[in-house]
């Protein structure tokens, strides 16, 4: 009789220590579950912040570009190509003409004096047709009766453009020169600025060669 109820203490005892043992695994499992997904949430907060800060970033980016704009053109209104073209003298019977792309200037590049557009100074050699257009339109507008070039139409404006940002690049390292000391006189915008060699030639040492 005594060894039935120890074998049947034995019994219960394995029952229950294997019972205890599927639970701790359970919990285990349970454990590691929970932590896994507590890492998961932490980096999803973590890349959260990040996204946050790489927006933040580029939203401040973006905003002291234009606020670099503001301060080198002007809170002004812009002139769209509509009104440009709109803007006749009489050396322009078709009014001011924008290069390929450029959608329109400020209307500070209009109101500065002639062959001082805002900013032209700060112009890097070769940069961004966007930087030049400014000059470009001022040129348009205050060259007046000294124009020589042949009036611009969408076939020869792009040309003209090329060679005026040629001459805005000459300006502006000649200036540089005198600034630093390097040399004795500055240089400006003039109606030289959109010719070409050829026809720049008669105008050689500043006289008009007299027609043969």
């Amino acid at each position: 009789m005594l060894k039935h109820v120890c074998l049947i203490l034995l019994v219960v005892a394995l029952v229950t220590c294997k019972e205890n043992g599927r639970g701790g695994r359970a919990k285990n499992k349970a454990k590691n579950k929970a932590k896994e997904m507590g890492r998961e949430a932490a980096r999803e907060q973590v890349e959260g912040r990040v996204d946050n800060m790489d927006r933040e970033a580029a939203r401040e980016k973006a905003e002291g570009k234009k606020n670099k704009y503001k301060e080198m053109f002007g809170d002004g209104k812009s002139l769209s190509k509509k009104k440009l073209l709109k803007m006749t003298t009489d050396h322009l019977p078709t009014g001011i003409h924008l290069p390929t792309g450029m959608k329109g200037v400020p209307e500070a590049c209009i109101d500065a004096e002639f062959g001082e557009s805002p900013a032209m100074e700060k112009i890097r050699r070769g940069g961004k047709d966007k930087f030049y257009v400014c000059a470009f339109v001022n040129f348009q507008h205050g060259v007046g009766e000294d124009k020589v070039s042949p009036p611009y139409t969408e076939e020869t404006v792009d040309m003209r453009f090329a060679l005026f940002k040629q001459c805005v690049d000459e300006v502006n390292k000649q200036n540089k020169r005198f600034r630093a000391g390097e040399d004795t006189h500055q240089a400006g915008i003039n109606f030289f600025c959109d010719l070409t060699d050829e026809e720049r030639r008669p105008y050689s040492n500043g006289l008009v060669m007299p027609d043969e």
